[in-house]
Protein backbone atom coordinates (compact mmCIF):
# COMPACT_ATOMS: atom_id res chain seq x y z
CA UNK A 1 0.00 0.00 0.00
CA UNK A 2 1.44 3.14 -1.18
CA UNK A 3 0.64 6.70 -1.93
CA UNK A 4 2.24 8.65 -4.91
CA UNK A 5 5.82 9.93 -4.22
CA UNK A 6 4.59 12.62 -7.61
CA UNK A 7 2.22 14.29 -5.14
CA UNK A 8 2.94 17.54 -2.75
CA UNK A 9 3.43 16.57 0.54
CA UNK A 10 0.10 18.18 1.59
CA UNK A 11 -1.69 15.56 -0.95
CA UNK A 12 0.12 12.74 0.03
CA UNK A 13 -0.97 13.66 3.42
CA UNK A 14 -4.33 13.59 2.97
CA UNK A 15 -4.34 10.12 0.40
CA UNK A 16 -2.45 8.52 3.05
CA UNK A 17 -5.39 9.75 5.56
CA UNK A 18 -7.69 8.38 3.57
CA UNK A 19 -6.33 5.33 3.74
CA UNK A 20 -5.70 4.84 7.26
CA UNK A 21 -8.91 6.24 8.24
CA UNK A 22 -11.01 3.85 5.71
CA UNK A 23 -9.03 0.59 7.47
CA UNK A 24 -9.07 1.39 10.75
CA UNK A 25 -12.16 4.52 11.28
CA UNK A 26 -10.87 7.34 13.66
CA UNK A 27 -10.28 6.36 16.96
CA UNK A 28 -8.17 3.36 15.52
CA UNK A 29 -6.09 5.51 13.18
CA UNK A 30 -3.07 7.14 13.90
CA UNK A 31 -0.73 9.80 13.17
CA UNK A 32 2.02 7.97 13.09
CA UNK A 33 0.58 5.30 10.59
CA UNK A 34 -0.58 8.09 8.49
CA UNK A 35 2.91 10.00 8.46
CA UNK A 36 4.71 6.25 7.86
CA UNK A 37 2.45 5.99 4.55
CA UNK A 38 2.78 9.31 3.49
CA UNK A 39 6.12 9.10 3.88
CA UNK A 40 6.61 12.48 5.21
CA UNK A 41 8.09 13.74 8.72
CA UNK A 42 5.62 14.63 11.70
CA UNK A 43 6.57 18.56 12.13
CA UNK A 44 5.14 18.60 8.62
CA UNK A 45 1.70 16.94 9.18
CA UNK A 46 1.40 19.33 12.10
CA UNK A 47 2.40 22.37 9.68
CA UNK A 48 -0.47 21.32 7.16
CA UNK A 49 -2.93 20.30 9.34
CA UNK A 50 -2.31 20.39 13.22
CA UNK A 51 -3.93 17.14 14.53
CA UNK A 52 -5.84 14.00 13.65
CA UNK A 53 -9.17 16.05 13.82
CA UNK A 54 -8.34 18.70 11.81
CA UNK A 55 -6.68 16.77 9.24
CA UNK A 56 -9.70 13.97 8.81
CA UNK A 57 -11.57 17.34 8.93
CA UNK A 58 -9.79 18.46 5.82
CA UNK A 59 -10.09 15.19 3.92
CA UNK A 60 -13.38 14.96 4.52
CA UNK A 61 -14.38 18.76 3.63
CA UNK A 62 -12.12 18.38 0.49
CA UNK A 63 -14.34 15.95 -0.92
CA UNK A 64 -17.99 16.89 0.44
CA UNK A 65 -17.80 20.45 -1.69
CA UNK A 66 -17.67 18.79 -5.03
CA UNK A 67 -20.29 16.73 -4.13
CA UNK A 68 -22.69 18.69 -3.09
CA UNK A 69 -22.18 21.05 -6.10
CA UNK A 70 -22.67 17.84 -8.15
CA UNK A 71 -25.76 17.32 -6.18
CA UNK A 72 -26.72 20.72 -7.25
CA UNK A 73 -25.83 20.59 -10.90
CA UNK A 74 -27.85 17.48 -10.57
CA UNK A 75 -30.99 18.64 -9.41
CA UNK A 76 -31.03 21.71 -11.24
CA UNK A 77 -30.94 20.03 -14.88
CA UNK A 78 -34.29 18.44 -14.08
CA UNK A 79 -37.73 19.94 -14.24
CA UNK A 80 -40.38 17.80 -12.71
CA UNK A 81 -40.12 16.42 -8.90
CA UNK A 82 -39.55 12.81 -9.71
CA UNK A 83 -36.68 13.73 -11.77
CA UNK A 84 -35.02 15.97 -9.51
CA UNK A 85 -35.26 13.27 -6.67
CA UNK A 86 -33.93 10.11 -8.92
CA UNK A 87 -31.14 12.90 -9.87
CA UNK A 88 -30.47 13.46 -6.33
CA UNK A 89 -30.25 9.93 -4.76
CA UNK A 90 -28.38 8.76 -8.20
CA UNK A 91 -25.69 10.80 -7.10
CA UNK A 92 -25.92 10.60 -3.05
CA UNK A 93 -25.98 6.74 -3.27
CA UNK A 94 -22.89 7.08 -5.78
CA UNK A 95 -21.07 8.96 -3.90
CA UNK A 96 -21.77 7.16 -0.53
CA UNK A 97 -20.62 3.54 -2.35
CA UNK A 98 -17.20 5.24 -2.99
CA UNK A 99 -16.89 7.03 0.38
CA UNK A 100 -18.59 4.55 2.40
CA UNK A 101 -15.60 4.07 5.51
CA UNK A 102 -15.40 7.75 4.96
CA UNK A 103 -18.99 8.53 5.65
CA UNK A 104 -19.81 5.77 8.46
CA UNK A 105 -17.02 7.67 10.59
CA UNK A 106 -18.67 10.96 10.24
CA UNK A 107 -22.08 9.75 11.19
CA UNK A 108 -20.67 7.08 13.68
CA UNK A 109 -18.04 8.64 15.28
CA UNK A 110 -17.58 12.17 14.73
CA UNK A 111 -21.53 13.40 15.22
CA UNK A 112 -22.84 10.46 17.45
CA UNK A 113 -21.11 7.47 18.82
CA UNK A 114 -18.85 9.08 21.13
CA UNK A 115 -20.07 11.88 22.47
CA UNK A 116 -22.72 10.77 24.83
CA UNK A 117 -25.32 13.38 23.43
CA UNK A 118 -28.30 13.66 20.91
CA UNK A 119 -28.98 16.54 18.55
CA UNK A 120 -31.79 18.51 18.59
CA UNK A 121 -33.01 21.45 16.54
CA UNK A 122 -34.55 24.41 18.87
CA UNK A 123 -35.85 27.68 17.27
CA UNK A 124 -34.15 26.66 14.42
CA UNK A 125 -30.75 26.05 15.71
CA UNK A 126 -28.90 22.84 16.19
CA UNK A 127 -28.18 21.95 20.10
CA UNK A 128 -26.48 19.08 21.34
CA UNK A 129 -28.31 17.22 24.46
CA UNK A 130 -26.62 15.10 26.90
CA UNK A 131 -28.49 11.62 26.61
CA UNK A 132 -27.81 11.56 30.78
CA UNK A 133 -28.94 14.05 32.83
CA UNK A 134 -25.33 14.20 34.74
CA UNK A 135 -23.44 14.16 31.83
CA UNK A 136 -21.66 17.16 30.63
CA UNK A 137 -20.62 17.89 27.26
CA UNK A 138 -17.60 19.81 26.54
CA UNK A 139 -17.40 22.66 24.21
CA UNK A 140 -14.98 20.73 22.44
CA UNK A 141 -17.20 17.86 21.81
CA UNK A 142 -19.95 20.96 20.53
CA UNK A 143 -18.07 22.13 17.86
CA UNK A 144 -16.68 19.25 16.47
CA UNK A 145 -20.00 17.50 16.10
CA UNK A 146 -22.00 20.93 14.95
CA UNK A 147 -18.77 21.27 12.50
CA UNK A 148 -19.67 17.68 11.42
CA UNK A 149 -23.40 18.00 10.89
CA UNK A 150 -23.45 21.04 8.96
CA UNK A 151 -21.27 19.17 6.24
CA UNK A 152 -23.66 16.61 6.43
CA UNK A 153 -26.35 19.30 6.39
CA UNK A 154 -25.22 20.85 3.26
CA UNK A 155 -26.31 17.59 1.41
CA UNK A 156 -29.34 17.06 2.93
CA UNK A 157 -30.96 20.42 2.73
CA UNK A 158 -30.79 20.05 -0.88
CA UNK A 159 -33.51 17.24 -0.48
CA UNK A 160 -35.34 19.55 1.68
CA UNK A 161 -35.73 22.20 -1.29
CA UNK A 162 -36.83 19.61 -3.71
CA UNK A 163 -39.29 17.67 -0.69
CA UNK A 164 -41.01 21.50 -0.39
CA UNK A 165 -41.29 22.20 -3.95
CA UNK A 166 -43.58 19.02 -4.11
CA UNK A 167 -45.92 20.03 -1.12
CA UNK A 168 -46.13 23.64 -2.68
CA UNK A 169 -47.33 21.39 -6.01
CA UNK A 170 -49.86 19.12 -3.58
CA UNK A 171 -47.99 16.27 -4.53
CA UNK A 172 -47.36 14.79 -1.05
CA UNK A 173 -50.54 13.94 1.63
CA UNK A 174 -51.76 17.29 3.14
CA UNK A 175 -49.77 18.22 6.64
CA UNK A 176 -47.01 16.55 5.46
CA UNK A 177 -43.73 18.19 7.44
CA UNK A 178 -40.53 18.61 4.98
CA UNK A 179 -38.23 18.21 7.69
CA UNK A 180 -39.23 15.06 9.10
CA UNK A 181 -40.10 13.71 5.71
CA UNK A 182 -36.49 14.54 4.11
CA UNK A 183 -34.28 13.86 6.92
CA UNK A 184 -36.65 10.12 7.21
CA UNK A 185 -35.69 9.69 3.67
CA UNK A 186 -32.16 10.90 3.70
CA UNK A 187 -30.85 9.46 6.69
CA UNK A 188 -33.02 5.93 6.01
CA UNK A 189 -31.37 5.91 2.34
CA UNK A 190 -27.48 6.48 4.27
CA UNK A 191 -27.84 4.14 6.81
CA UNK A 192 -29.02 1.05 3.72
CA UNK A 193 -25.83 2.20 2.16
CA UNK A 194 -23.65 1.71 5.22
CA UNK A 195 -25.41 -1.90 6.36
CA UNK A 196 -23.74 -4.21 4.03
CA UNK A 197 -26.31 -6.62 4.34
CA UNK A 198 -28.96 -4.16 2.38
CA UNK A 199 -29.59 -6.11 -1.23
CA UNK A 200 -29.09 -1.85 -1.94
CA UNK A 201 -24.97 -2.72 -1.63
CA UNK A 202 -25.36 -4.81 -5.03
CA UNK A 203 -27.46 -2.38 -6.88
CA UNK A 204 -25.83 -0.03 -9.78
CA UNK A 205 -26.74 3.65 -8.08
CA UNK A 206 -29.01 4.61 -10.96
CA UNK A 207 -31.49 1.35 -10.11
CA UNK A 208 -30.88 1.82 -6.38
CA UNK A 209 -31.83 5.79 -6.80
CA UNK A 210 -35.47 4.31 -8.95
CA UNK A 211 -36.73 2.20 -5.89
CA UNK A 212 -35.80 4.86 -3.41
CA UNK A 213 -37.84 7.38 -5.28
CA UNK A 214 -40.89 4.82 -6.28
CA UNK A 215 -40.90 4.00 -2.58
CA UNK A 216 -40.96 7.49 -1.23
CA UNK A 217 -43.18 8.75 -3.88
CA UNK A 218 -45.85 6.01 -4.04
CA UNK A 219 -45.30 3.16 -1.58
CA UNK A 220 -45.48 -0.70 -1.14
CA UNK A 221 -49.38 -0.73 -0.76
CA UNK A 222 -51.70 -1.56 -3.78
CA UNK A 223 -55.14 1.02 -2.83
CA UNK A 224 -55.42 1.91 0.69
CA UNK A 225 -55.42 -0.42 4.08
CA UNK A 226 -57.79 -0.64 6.87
Amino acid sequence: MKVSGAESKEQRILEAAEKIFSMYGYEKATLDAIIALADVGKGTVYKYFGNKERLFYKLVEKKNAPFVKRLQAAVAGKQGIKEKLIAYFQEMIDFYYENNDLWQIIYFEMIDGRNNCRIQKVDGEHQLIPRYSQLKISEETRERVLRYLKLVEEEYLILEKIVIEAIDAKLLKPGCDEEISSRFLFFGVAMSIFNPTQPMQKMPAAAAAEIVVDRYLYGEAIGGLD
